[in-house]
């Protein structure tokens, strides 16, 4: 129901949905914006501050799982899944939501698997991955 809504309250002519996480950094990031402020630094210092900086507090970062609505076209058609009647637009590796189910909880969104832990994509990704270092 509430993605059929931000879909609808789109202003795409062809919507589909779209996953993604945001994460409010707050002012973890200031020196970054203080390198780009100054307008000296190249790309390529502006970049290797914000990796830095970001490997220090990435675990402090707390993300929410949210969906945007996106135009159709914008998407090549193997991006695109119908799940219920919903276009979304994933991509490549749609396999790692095969036993995830997307809820709306408390105003906000959640993937919930067979074990009811809820996950964001950021936190899924990341329990995939620590399940792989186990097996090997």
């Amino acid at each position: 129901m509430e993605i059929r809504c931000i879909l609808h309250q789109s202003g795409y002519r062809d919507p589909v949905a779209r996953l993604y996480d945001r994460a409010d950094a707050g002012n973890l990031f200031d020196e970054v914006k203080a390198v780009l402020m100054k307008g000296r630094a190249t790309r390529a210092d502006v970049e290797a501050v914000a990796r830095k900086r970001f490997a220090e507090v990435s675990g402090q970062l707390e993300s929410t799982l949210m969906v945007g609505a996106h135009e159709r076209a914008d998407f090549r058609p193997e991006e695109l899944c119908e799940v219920n009647g919903i276009t979304f637009a994933i991509g490549p590796g749609t396999e790692i939501f095969r036993e995830y189910c997307l809820t709306f909880e408390n105003g906000r969104f959640l993937l919930r698997g067979p074990d009811n832990v809820p996950h964001t994509l950021k936190s899924l990704v990341m329990s995939l991955h620590s399940k792989d270092n186990r097996r090997t």
